[in-house]
């Protein structure tokens, strides 16, 4: 892990250092060890809020690789017992793409206006299957960067490298629901830009959520509460300064002004962007997206 003493998006100063703490998964599947405390960053310049200290390449490869498999699963839920076989199989359905792919061919359509652009090859950057984009953006070639191994769904293609991403010419770039997983979004970017040329359009994605919020502080006590109920050795390793302030797969929280930041110091121009709702409700979960292009 990487211990940073400013904000990992636009280098500004940390305005708080929450307590914070890895949750029992998080610290078995890539270290071998026990939950231990880090802190919860937030920027006074753009408000990017991360866990600190930050994931490292290989530390990511060790939580990814296999990701949401069998052995992944298993694991996972023997630390925590709501994340059951018939959970992780729900977080992608099909109904559940449909929705997700109804709402961003809207977006696309309406608010970008680029039902009348012509896309001939397509990137989704870790994409996973290619479950978002197979019949997202109709009549291109549809390509997946993805690291996990993953099969991909008929009729998109798999790149493995970046090496292999360079010998093609994109004129959308996607990443949905990525960056919030990366020890170093601007890491991220620059291998995007690297893909991009100057006639390539970047959307990206992620939760409009933080650890503070309503939402993610009731999520976190039924949790807890869960576990004491069912894992009491999990849930006393869990208790304690920064309980509330869990440490798991994402790692980052970006709102409208983060995510936007972040793409302009990375050398992209930031053509529009927004926030919409994901689900309906008091607890209903919002994405915030940004369309870009290199300057």
């Amino acid at each position: 892990m990487i211990q940073v003493d400013s904000c990992v998006v636009c280098g500004g100063a940390l305005s708080t250092q929450r307590p914070a703490k890895v949750t029992s998964f998080l610290a078995q599947r890539i270290w071998r060890r026990k939950p231990f405390p880090v802190k919860l960053s937030e920027c006074s310049e753009c408000g990017f809020m991360f866990f600190n200290p930050r994931l490292e390449a290989s530390e990511e490869n060790a939580l990814y690789t296999g990701y949401r498999g069998p052995e992944y699963q298993q694991m996972r839920y023997s630390f925590e017992p709501w994340y059951t076989e018939k959970f992780n199989a729900g977080l992608s359905t099909p109904e559940s793409w449909q929705h997700r792919k109804k709402l961003l061919s809207d977006l696309f359509q309406n608010r970008l206006k680029l039902g009348g652009r012509s896309f001939v090859n397509v990137l989704d950057f870790g994409g996973d299957r290619g479950d978002l984009i197979a019949s997202l953006v109709p009549a291109s070639r549809k390509f997946v960067y993805e690291i996990s191994g993953v099969d991909l769904v008929e009729g998109v293609e798999p790149l493995r490298s970046l090496e292999e991403c360079r010998q093609h010419h994109f004129d959308l770039i996607i990443t949905s629901n990525v960056l919030e997983h990366v020890g170093s979004p601007c890491n991220l970017i620059e291998q995007i830009a690297s893909l991009s040329g100057p006639d390539t359009l970047v959307f990206n994605e992620v939760p409009y959520e933080s650890v503070a919020d309503v939402r993610t502080r009731l999520k976190r006590i039924a949790q807890i509460g869960l576990l004491i109920a069912t894992r009491p050795a999990s849930a006393w390793q869990t208790l304690g300064p920064g309980m509330l302030n869990l440490m798991h797969e994402h790692v980052n929280y970006f709102a409208p002004q983060s995510l936007n930041r972040l793409m302009q110091v990375s050398g992209f121009n930031v053509l529009d962007g927004g926030d919409y709702a994901l689900s309906q409700g008091f607890l209903g979960e919002r994405m915030v997206w940004n369309l870009s292009q290199k300057k």
